[in-house]
């Protein structure tokens, strides 16, 4: 698949660092909120500068991200109305169908952000649905590593929003590998223990086919 070349090529920063080479972020927050003084300027660039927010999230907060525009001074219905804006809930996306699967997920993935013409996508994820169930780690843990193959072939921005609480220390080590950006204590860095996802998958399994 060629990598996507319609969007922007102009970089984008977010909380001190810029997403050019990797854009795929995870943002480990230690409660709902943290996140705002890092996120207002990230979202007020992207609006401003043409590109479309999507949002995952809780469905008892879908209504959050409205507001949140229309505090930061947005009419944020004619950017519902406009498709510059959109929330999806977590029925919608992670659990359609009542459950994780992580084929289902990816596939739709990539739905949203390759192969259509769309301006630049900046993507807030947030990954509560996961917490407490152990079921799903394994499963959570190979999506975020192959969702790489993806966003290998776009320019959109994906950030994954962890509360870090909310996870045993094992989980938390696996997904800092899957991510190739980290956001941690309010600061973006390029994440010195990310591991390609080929070299990841075969690790976990060796007999996956690089």
């Amino acid at each position: 698949m060629a990598a996507d070349t319609r969007h922007p090529a102009d970089p984008v920063t977010f909380a001190g660092g810029v997403l050019d080479r990797y854009r795929h972020v995870c943002a480990f927050v230690n409660e709902p909120g943290e996140t705002d003084a890092v996120l207002d300027p990230f979202i007020r660039q992207g609006i401003d500068g043409g590109d479309r927010l999507l949002y995952l999230v809780d469905p008892s907060e879908s209504a959050a991200p409205v507001n949140r525009l229309r505090h930061l001074g947005y009419d944020a219905g004619a950017l519902l109305e406009h498709h510059r804006a959109e929330v999806r809930t977590w029925t919608e996306t992670y659990l359609r169908g009542g459950h994780f699967d992580q084929a289902q997920m990816l596939s739709l993935l990539e739905d949203l952000l390759v192969d259509h013409d769309s301006p630049r996508i900046r993507m807030w994820c947030d990954m509560g649905w996961a917490a407490d169930r152990a079921d799903v780690a394994d499963h959570l843990i190979e999506f975020e590593a192959r969702a790489n193959f993806i966003h290998a072939h776009h320019e959109h921005i994906v950030i994954c929003s962890y509360e870090a609480t909310r996870f045993d220390g094992s989980f938390i080590i696996d997904v800092l590998r899957t991510h190739p950006m980290v956001l941690i204590g309010g600061m973006l860095q390029e994440n010195p223990f990310f591991v390609p996802p080929a070299e990841f998958l075969q690790e976990r399994d060796p007999r996956t086919d690089r």
